[in-house]
């Protein structure tokens, strides 16, 4: 399996707690250039390049305008073999879907969209710094399923201050009620620089405490499962059959490329990412040179212990002797030691020839994974 990520650098807004890369449209005139750059990088991917997946992401892709949407999927189809293309997901907010986008997305071949709702909740939305509010963010769902997506997931995230258990519960209960074929409920992080996380140092903002935290994860995955979603990675649920295979693809360690101001690769044993800044990512493209800098070459070890806590985020867990056969390491040889520890401690469990993590370690399993890299 490889992929296909596209980064598209353009809000409406900032939220108070993103620091992806993105500028707003008072910051950029157009974004021809940005789409024939590109085209460009993407007629530079290797010839044989057929991904299995494609995702575009931002920023926010839906806050194109329906023209520019449709010119960026005619650009990937004509220099992309889309031949082996299983899933075809964009991101979209709710408060810059319109028909028209919606029909430029399923004439281009979309066929999952990822709708970033984050809360039913008006208060937390405004405290995230949201342009959509509950209803908007509804009528955004039935939209979608109105211009025929089958295939829909919800983003919700945890941990929003001011939230009350009952808060919590609500959302969960009113983004299952809709029916998607998904949810995502990623924590909300406060990276370094952004507004929320200003608030928070200054005291404006209190986030929950951990246990809190912990007690509204479980009670949300329960109640999610009941429902019928399926836990299948520490963030995300499912139908059956409706896991997003884009994000399996980097949890199995699959390869792909990232195109776009900031987009991420991992491809035969390097890993690099573009230059966050437009100007820049433009600029090198006209002048026929590569967008990015720094390449990290991994070894053979190395891309397996990695291997090792990207699977380890499947409930699935390590399949043994998987593992040996796509790394060609053994897992005992590469940490037993640590693994035998928190077997011990109960953050891990093996079943088999599997190794998962515990129900305990799913709220902190970054404390299990910086013990295994």
């Amino acid at each position: 399996m490889t992929g296909l990520y596209i980064h598209v650098p353009l809000c409406e807004k900032r939220c108070r707690y993103c620091d992806f890369y993105k500028l707003t449209p008072g910051e950029i005139d157009s974004m021809d250039l940005y789409l024939q750059c590109l085209e460009i990088e993407l007629r530079r991917l290797p010839s044989d390049f057929a991904p299995n997946t494609v995702f575009i992401g931002g920023g926010t892709p839906t806050a194109l305008s329906p023209s520019e949407y449709r010119k960026m999927l005619e650009a990937i189809d004509r220099r992309i073999n889309l031949s082996q293309v299983v899933e075809f997901t964009s991101e979209a907010n709710p408060g810059t879907l319109t028909p028209d986008k919606l029909k430029a997305m399923r004439d281009g071949g979309v066929n999952r969209v990822s709708i970033g709702v984050q809360s039913f909740n008006n208060r937390a939305l405004q405290l995230l710094g949201r342009i959509h509010d509950a209803k908007t963010a509804i009528a955004g769902y039935h939209m979608l399923r109105d211009a025929g997506f089958d295939n829909v997931n919800i983003d919700l995230i945890q941990s929003i201050p001011g939230m009350k258990p009952a808060d919590v519960l609500a959302d969960a209960e009113k983004a299952a009620g809709l029916e998607p074929d998904h949810i995502s409920y990623y924590n909300l992080i406060y990276e370094p620089g952004t507004p929320l996380t200003k608030a928070k140092d200054e005291g404006r903002v209190v986030p929950p405490g951990d246990d809190e935290e912990a007690d509204n994860y479980f009670m949300v995955k329960e109640y999610l499962e009941h429902a019928g979603y399926g836990h299948y990675e520490i963030s995300n649920f499912s139908k059956e059959d409706r896991e997003c295979r884009h994000n399996v693809l980097y949890w199995q360690g699959g390869e792909y490329f990232g195109c776009g101001p900031s987009g991420a690769s991992h491809w035969h044993g390097r890993r690099f990412s573009n230059i966050p800044d437009l100007n820049t990512y433009t600029n090198r493209l006209l002048k026929d040179q590569r967008p990015f800098d720094e390449v990290e070459h991994l070894s053979k070890e190395d891309k397996a212990r990695e291997t090792l806590v990207m699977w380890l985020r499947m409930t699935a867990g390590v399949d043994l002797d998987g593992f040996k056969k796509v790394t060609g390491f053994e897992v005992y040889d590469l940490c037993g030691a640590g693994i035998e520890s928190m077997l011990e401690e109960n953050l891990l469990q093996r079943q088999d020839n599997r190794i998962s993590l515990s129900r305990e370690a799913l709220f902190i399993s970054n404390a299990v994974f910086s013990e295994l890299l």
